[in-house]
């Protein structure tokens, strides 16, 4: 959710995004290929829409690129745990206690 904060040294509004909504701003900058605000609205200069740079497209794709192998990388490791508690509780041996790995 993101956070509307008032900056007392310039006396403007700041919205701070959080990293998934961060994301989903990256890619529609990507996208469209022009600068947008953290409120959604297209960042102008002189009355054009402001184009992004090679140098900024390739931290946007990065960025995107490291999020979407942190969620692979975190799927993968939920499926190894989820396997390891089906075959662990399977044979009735061990009991797991709110969710984690600990056995009694």
């Amino acid at each position: 959710m993101a956070i509307s904060l008032f900056n007392k040294r310039t006396g403007k509004y700041v919205t701070l995004l959080n990293p998934a909504e961060k994301g989903r701003k990256y890619a529609v900058e990507m996208k469209a290929g022009i600068h947008v605000t953290n409120d959604e609205k297209v960042k102008k200069r002189k009355g054009k829409a402001i184009r992004l740079t090679d140098t900024q497209k390739a931290y946007r794709a990065g960025y995107l690129a490291s999020r979407s192998d942190s969620a692979k990388c975190y799927n993968a490791q939920d499926c190894k745990r989820k396997t390891k508690i089906k075959t662990s509780s399977k044979y009735g041996k061990s009991k797991l206690r709110m969710g984690s790995l600990k056995y009694i």
